[in-house]
């Protein structure tokens, strides 16, 4: 079944058409990888599906429910969450407090009960380190925080946007562990990433774009031997 589809979704900005009559969807419980050269339109799908811009034309179903015109607070509200390339934690506060104000404001939960749910969220992700400070967490704790903040609102699916970025092998490899676990506790992902190792041990199906269109899509062994996907986007890599 399919809990996130679209139908013909465009979106321009002026003359540049960055995601051109898209027609794709998320199964449940899947983790989909969704791939393609820096420009792709990667991000701008993801945007337009969390709400964070609104479609030129067609049709975005989350949950059996036309959504394109819903803000994305009322998004955030029915179960779509997402992280961002760029980590912009609340400086200041401690890791869990990150968190917490992401309870407090994604599902209107008083403070007691925000400061259980943030623990119980540190806890699936293994931050040991949630009191410290933000300015003294590694790069790894901080993508933790970041999806933290994320699963605060209870989502039914999160997109990841480049949550492998700066990583080492060993994060790496802590993460996709991770992403395995959310998956396991019932959220479905969906993970934009430019490492395709990351994208053959983790997704169950790839979806890639180029220039706002999709060009393949299916199991990664059929997607990296496509002609196509090779030419746009694996033949960018060292």
């Amino acid at each position: 079944m399919q809990i996130v589809s679209t139908k013909k979704l465009v979106k321009k900005f002026g003359g540049l058409v960055a995601v051109n009559d898209v027609t794709m969807g998320i199964e449940e419980k899947e983790i989909l990888g969704i791939i393609g050269p820096n420009g792709a339109g990667k991000t701008t799908f993801v945007n337009l599906i969390a709400g964070m811009y609104y479609p030129t034309e067609g049709e975005i179903t989350f949950d059996n429910q036309n959504i394109e015109k819903y803000p994305p607070h009322i998004r955030a509200r029915m179960g779509l969450s997402r992280t961002f390339q760029v980590v912009r934690p609340l400086q200041g506060f401690t890791g869990l407090e990150n968190i917490m104000v992401g309870a407090l404001f994604g599902d209107g939960e008083n403070l007691k009960r925000a400061r259980e749910t943030a623990n119980e969220i540190c806890d699936l992700l293994e931050l040991e380190n949630r009191n410290q400070s933000i300015d003294k967490l590694t790069v790894l704790d901080l993508k933790k925080v970041e999806i933290g903040r994320a699963l605060a609102s209870k989502p039914k699916v999160l997109f990841l946007d480049e949550v492998m970025a700066g990583l080492n092998s060993d994060e790496t490899w802590q993460m996709i562990d991770l992403v395995k676990k959310l998956r396991e506790s019932g959220i479905t992902i969906a993970v934009i990433e430019h490492v395709m190792g990351v994208i053959k041990e983790l997704t169950d199906r790839v979806v890639v774009l180029e220039s706002g269109k999709i060009i393949a899509e299916g199991v990664y062994q059929e997607v990296s031997k496509d002609p196509k996907v090779v030419s746009a986007y694996l033949g960018e890599e060292d």
